[in-house]
């Protein structure tokens, strides 16, 4: 065993992280947070039959108090954990519109003289379509403006 080893794995888990992407972290970040809220949740179900077996002895009744403020508690933190995930699904959905706005705004005059140029290069339009990534109604269309054009 080499002298550092034992960083392989932090480093090989930080390069993963660094090619993903926002929506990928953020769909990450909330798969975390739906597993530690069931979990919250599984304990807090344990505590509840812990509290139904205590509320039958009568003189518990300051464990009984102490354990309803608790769970009072945990409520609230479960409420307040809701909100976030809500506000994290709202933020991902802006996300997604925001990336597809930005992959349609890709195609803009620019692109279009490069499809272009490539047309009048005497490019097929089944080529075009293929090496530009639109369709082949819209290779048509630019082949037959770039004849006219010369």
């Amino acid at each position: 065993m080499t002298k550092y080893e034992y960083l392989q794995f932090p480093m090989k888990f930080l390069e993963w992280c660094q090619n993903l992407s926002e929506a990928s972290l953020l769909g990450l970040l909330l798969s975390l947070v739906g597993i530690g809220l069931l979990m919250f949740m599984l304990k807090a179900r344990r505590v509840d039959g812990g509290v139904a077996e205590v509320k039958q002895e009568p003189a518990g009744s300051a464990l009984v108090a102490a354990l309803e403020r608790k769970i009072d508690d945990q409520s609230s933190a479960i409420s307040m954990l809701g909100e976030r995930i809500l506000a994290l699904e709202e933020y991902l959905e802006m996300l997604g519109e925001r990336q597809q706005r930005s992959d349609a705004d890709k195609k803009d005059a620019r692109f279009y003289q490069q499809v272009s140029t490539m047309a009048g290069q005497g490019m097929a339009a089944p080529e075009l379509a293929q090496r530009c990534g639109i369709s082949a109604s819209e290779a048509d269309l630019i082949m037959a403006l770039s004849k006219k054009a010369h």
